[in-house]
């Protein structure tokens, strides 16, 4: 019963683990960036943007969790005051979504 359960431990472990693996930041600072909002979702656009990402922009949805909520708040204050940003994304997707977000 134990061996089970410790089986099921590593999987999840390590399954995790690889989901993980595919989050990373780019190395280029959006510097030339804009933030809008449509249907529910933010965009946040940039010809620095990574390049396998469709139409240089990265999204936040905007479904009501409080953490997507302080996202774009970042983003919004960030913006107001001019600074330029760092971001992580999934390396696998062409529909970017933003996982973090850090002023540079």
């Amino acid at each position: 019963m134990k061996s089970k359960h410790i089986i099921l431990f590593f999987s999840i472990l390590l399954s995790s683990n690889t989901t993980l693996a595919k989050r990373y930041w780019p190395t280029e600072t959006l510097t030339d960036w804009n933030l809008y909002l449509n249907n529910n979702v933010a965009y946040i656009s940039s010809p620095q943007f990574a390049k396998h990402c469709s139409y240089s922009r990265g999204q936040i949805n905007l479904d009501g969790t409080e953490f997507n909520k302080a996202q774009y708040s970042y983003a919004l204050s960030a913006k107001s005051r001019g600074k330029s940003l760092r971001y992580v994304i999934d390396s696998e997707h062409s529909t970017c979504i933003i996982t973090g977000l850090s002023e540079v």
